[in-house]
Parts: C-alpha cells; structure tokens; sequence
C-alpha cells in the first residue's frame, strides 16, 4: 500500500499523525555539566514543525556520574524542568509527539567526563541496582510532570541495558546472569517502575538490539509479556555500516518478527521514501529516521510534500565526530552551532 508512511498509527494511548520516527540521536547540545539549553529543545521543535510524527529526544542519562559524552544531557533532580516542558509544549504546537529516551551508559561511559570508570554489570552491588531502578523510574516520573507522550528505555548500542542483555558482556553469575530471561531481570524491573511513574497515558517504548541477546524472538517475546507499547529496532554495529544504504537489520528483524503483536519500527539505512514504504508494507508500523534528520531536519517534511523523495545524508558516519572538529552535526553543514562551540570547544 502507497502512501502509508503518511497514515496515522498508534503506540499503546499515543496516536501519531503518520508512521515516522526521529530514532534516538544524540545533539550533543547540553551544558557541560549535562543541563538542558534552549539549543536542544529547539532542535526537537524543529523536527516536529516539519512533520515527524514521533520525535524522540538523544539519550538523557539518569545518572550524571555516568554520561557517555560532554554534550549528552542529564535527567535527575537536577534537570531544568521548565525547558523539559517547554520542549514538549513546542513539539506538541507542531502538530508531533515527543518521547524522551532514557539511558545509562554503561561500558560507554566516559572516564575523562565524568572522573571515575565506566561500570559494567558486574560492577553493580544489588542495592546500586535498586538505586539505579529509582533513577530510571524518577526519569519517567520527570516526563510525565513535563507533558510527554512516552518514555523509551534504551536497551541497545553497547550501554548498560545493552550490556546486561549481551551473554558476552554480562558477566553475571547471580539471578542477573546466564539465562536470558535472568539477564532481562533489570530490563523489567526498569519497565515495571517507569510504567508506574508514567501512568497509562503515556506510552512505553523501548529501542533494542537485533543482533546483541542471541535469541531476538524471545527477546521481543519479552518485550511483550512486559506490556511495552512499542520497540524500536537497531543493532550493536550499527556505527560499522558507514556507506550502507539499504535496511541494516531487515533481515534479522523478519524473521523473529512473526506473531508478534507489539508495534516495532525499524531504525538504520534507510535514506528514501521507497524503502520506507517497502519497510511499512513488510509488517512494521513505524519506520525511525536518524542521520537523515542530522543532515536535514526538514526531511520529512520535504518527502511528503513531493520536493525530495531521497536523502541527502552520504551515510558517511561523520556526524559521528565532526561536532568535536568543527561546531556543526554533518560534514556538509556550514552554519556553527554556538552550544557546540561552547561545549567542545571547536570554531569553523
């Protein structure tokens, strides 16, 4: 069927004007101390003003003594709740939804940033685990206050919950490690608190790895049982596919994919509106937009209005670090981004 990235679709209580999604992308725009700015909402606004249906904010750490850059935001106590809100006062304006994804970086986590190691899972003392279930269910609570639509929890890409349910990076040998469903003991009790903070109007969503637990129809199975409105699919080498340009992860996908009821959406090489449709056709209610909307926000909007049916994104993965040599998020950006400047420390 043509045309069905622009229908409208639904994750659990969240209705959305069509089937696209802002994957999860780190902006890189928070103080130093991890403080939100006026930069980072507004490169949210800007998505939904040109049509994203979802936009999911980059990781918001729950723990400031565990972020994974200099420019990635904290969610805690401490965060500025008044620009939490009025980012999703503007998205909301736009005509989109907003979800906040929430993460601890785990083995990602930077040294030089934060001035204490990365913490790996078997790093945590069971009561740093019952902590860390707290942070996680305070985001939701912060996200509820702020007006969001929905949370996702970040359980891929190599950062905590990601470790915890790789077999080659849990180390684990108590009720937290071996089996998979032990090493998704975490995941659900993280589920289980944010869903409470959040309440049955916001939706719960979360991103995983297709290629990181050894078994992704069980995984997903799990997904399910834990009543999750929405998983988000991508992979550990995601960063190792620079040129590809076909669906990274297709493939893996479809196959563990039968019979299950939870939307998903795919997330990874998938730069033009034919491959969208084709990714929809397949049986995925949503399709998730990442370095397209680096390189040009205006994406989405551009596709449905019949200007541009192919991404301009080279698929290069220079939007990986060129914010540390020069203030801008793509290779081909000339415009600096000042918050970029500020916190890197780099000038054009």
């Amino acid at each position: 069927m043509k045309g069905l990235l622009w229908q409208p679709g639904r994750l659990g209580p969240v209705e959305l004007r069509n089937r696209t999604i802002r994957s999860a992308t780190n902006e890189h725009l928070s103080q130093p101390d991890g403080q939100l700015t006026q930069a980072w909402a507004e490169t949210l606004a800007e998505l939904a003003r040109n049509e994203v249906g979802l936009v999911i904010t980059g990781h918001l750490c729950v723990d400031r003594t565990q972020r994974a850059d200099e420019g990635q935001p904290v969610l805690d106590s401490q965060t500025d709740r008044a620009l939490l809100a009025q980012a999703a006062e503007e998205v909301h304006r736009a005509g989109g939804r907003i979800a906040a994804q929430l993460s601890h970086s785990g083995k990602k986590a930077m040294e030089a940033v934060n001035g204490r190691p990365a913490k790996a899972p078997e790093d945590f003392a069971p009561e740093e685990l019952d902590r860390l279930v707290e942070q996680f269910r305070l985001g939701g609570q912060l996200c509820r206050e702020a007006g969001f639509d929905a949370v996702q929890i970040h359980t891929a890409h190599g950062y905590l919950l990601s470790n915890f349910l790789n077999p080659t990076e849990n180390l684990r040998t108590d009720q937290y490690g071996g089996s998979l469903e032990n090493r998704f003991r975490l995941v659900g009790r993280v589920l289980q608190a944010v869903r409470e903070a959040c309440g049955p109007e916001m939706a719960l969503l979360v991103k995983a790895d297709c290629n990181g637990c050894g078994d992704l129809r069980r995984l997903l199975e799990l997904y399910q049982e834990a009543d999750v409105d929405g998983v988000e699919l991508s992979g550990v080498d995601f960063a190792a596919r620079a040129g590809e340009k076909s669906p990274f992860y297709l493939q893996e996908a479809l196959r563990a994919m039968d019979g299950i009821q939870v939307p998903l959406s795919l997330v990874g090489g998938i730069f033009d509106l034919e491959t969208a449709e084709t990714v929809l056709d397949q049986g995925f209610s949503f399709v998730s937009f990442s370095r397209t909307l680096i390189c040009q926000p205006d994406f989405i909007a551009r596709m449905k209005r019949g200007a541009q049916t192919k991404s301009a994104c080279l698929a290069c993965n220079g939007c990986y670090q060129i914010y540390r040599r020069r203030p801008v998020r793509c290779v081909q950006h000339k415009d600096p981004i000042p918050q970029l400047e500020k916190v890197f420390g780099c000038s054009m």
